[in-house]
């Protein structure tokens, strides 16, 4: 019997060409008879290629020094680990609100993540207002106005559904990089189990997304640690201070929105 409810992370993989040959003969023939499935199919190779020429210039910039090393060292830990110790199984407790935990054992950076955008141009909150289907990438939800009223509202350690989409925005904490911009670390959750782990740092009166990985998570909808491990260091590369107090976050995101409601 031929499948139908194939998953979006299936059919991304499918568009960027790196599925298994056994399931992309399967996804084909399903696409003979399922004019939704070709929709959205041809939705994640339009996507694709819009992503692509959007970060051609990203790209093709240099590496910062800082991320460069940073991972480079991440690395060479990890490798230096393994080949001195004999397997075993770790497990990994929930990413709580301010919880971030520079050193963890898990597979290679890469090995579980879908997808990975740390553009440091990065991209604005807020282009384009229209309504994004639920089948499109995680990763499109964050150009959501949705997302921008999310990250003055919602405390760290609380969530929030989207409106108007199936994903579930978690905040994870508040902070302010080496050039004491105000950031914050969220994620997220779509449907599809999928999440997004994202960083979004305040320049001017505006939200930009800095740096986002898009891996399957696990079914409690927590993200997995190779993604997470990606995440420390680029929050290691940019200088992350502390998580703010709850009480000084409240204030600043306070005062964010007032300044919200004046314009």
């Amino acid at each position: 019997m031929t499948r139908t409810d194939f998953s979006d992370e299936i059919l991304m993989r499918f568009a960027d060409g790196e599925l298994d040959v056994e399931t992309s003969a399967e996804v084909e023939r399903a696409m003979e008879t399922d004019d939704e499935l070709v929709a959205r199919v041809g939705l994640f190779i339009e996507t694709r290629q819009a992503a692509k020429t959007a970060m051609k210039p990203l790209l093709e910039e240099p590496l910062p020094a800082e991320l460069k090393s940073a991972v480079e060292r991440t690395v060479a830990e990890k490798a230096s680990a393994q080949s001195g110790s004999a397997p075993r199984v770790v497990s990994f407790p929930h990413r709580a609100a301010n919880d971030r935990r520079i050193s963890r054992w898990a597979a290679p950076i890469a090995a579980s993540v879908v997808a990975v955008i740390a553009g440091f141009g990065g991209y604005w909150l807020g282009r384009g207002g229209e309504a994004t289907p639920s089948h499109v990438l995680p990763l499109a939800a964050l150009s959501k106005p949705a997302l921008d009223e999310a990250l003055v509202t919602v405390a760290s350690g609380a969530e929030r559904q989207l409106p108007g989409s199936d994903q579930r925005f978690r905040a994870i904490a508040t902070f302010r990089d080496n050039a004491q911009a105000l950031c914050r670390e969220f994620e997220v959750d779509s449907a599809d189990r999928s999440t997004v782990v994202s960083v979004a740092c305040l320049a001017g009166a505006e939200w930009r997304v800095t740096f986002a990985v898009a891996a399957p998570g696990g079914s409690d909808g927590y993200a997995p640690a190779s993604s997470l491990e990606t995440l420390d260091s680029y929050l290691t590369a940019i200088g992350a201070g502390q998580p703010l107090e709850t009480a000084e976050e409240a204030k600043i995101l306070g005062d964010l929105r007032q300044k919200r409601e004046a314009n």
